[in-house]
């Protein structure tokens, strides 16, 4: 048969490419979907069940039982008045609390109390956690509070300015409780959210 009979198929380089096409793409495919799966478990690891936050590696302790920890162990008490609603809380827990080794430094210096502020969704607040809220006169979003064991005069945070200056005002707090000296309000404010 002649070659340009159209009867005849014709045989040419181009007759494996939609073959070999087909097998890139379906690698491709299955690479793909490994690598979602692995991004998925490995970012689901450090989340939140149920929540787009990453986990806090800080282990809060109840209110309940950190003053006599605080007495136990010589370490101050550091509370985290904190509300789901607020911008710069959230910003702080992914920066520094979801942070291993800022989570690791707070964990070993302090006895952490996370006060989460729920009258925006429940109308109110337990008891035990507006008291805090009323004791340390907390008006403002995030407000981080060190109070040295024997209950001295505690240091008040306001606002969140980074990682790192809050990782320093902590620090400087978490000596100066230690030692004893006085305290106040060395460590300014920041930018914040209002509590009502």
């Amino acid at each position: 048969m002649p070659a340009d009979d159209p009867g005849v198929p014709v045989r040419g380089p181009s007759r494996g490419t939609p073959r070999v096409l087909l097998w890139v793409a379906a690698a491709l495919l299955v690479g793909r979907v490994a690598t979602g799966v692995y991004e998925r478990r490995h970012v689901e690891s450090h989340m939140l069940p149920g929540s787009i936050q990453p986990a806090d590696r800080v282990a809060w302790r109840p209110i309940a039982s950190a003053e006599a920890e605080a007495r136990e162990s010589h370490r101050p008490i550091l509370y985290d008045f904190t509300a789901e609603w607020c911008p710069p809380c959230q910003k702080m827990r992914r920066e520094v609390f979801s942070d291993p080794s800022s989570a690791d430094r707070i964990n070993r210096m302090f006895v952490p109390v996370r006060v989460l502020d729920r009258t925006r969704e429940e109308g109110k607040n337990a008891p035990e956690v507006e008291r805090l809220f009323t004791h340390f006169n907390v008006d403002a979003f995030p407000t981080l509070v060190v109070v040295r064991p024997d209950g001295g005069e505690p240091v008040v945070m306001s606002g969140y300015g980074g990682r790192e200056e809050t990782l320093r005002r902590l620090i400087e707090a978490g000596v100066e409780a230690r030692s004893g000296m006085g305290a106040g309000d060395p460590m300014g404010s920041r930018p914040g959210a209002r509590r009502k």
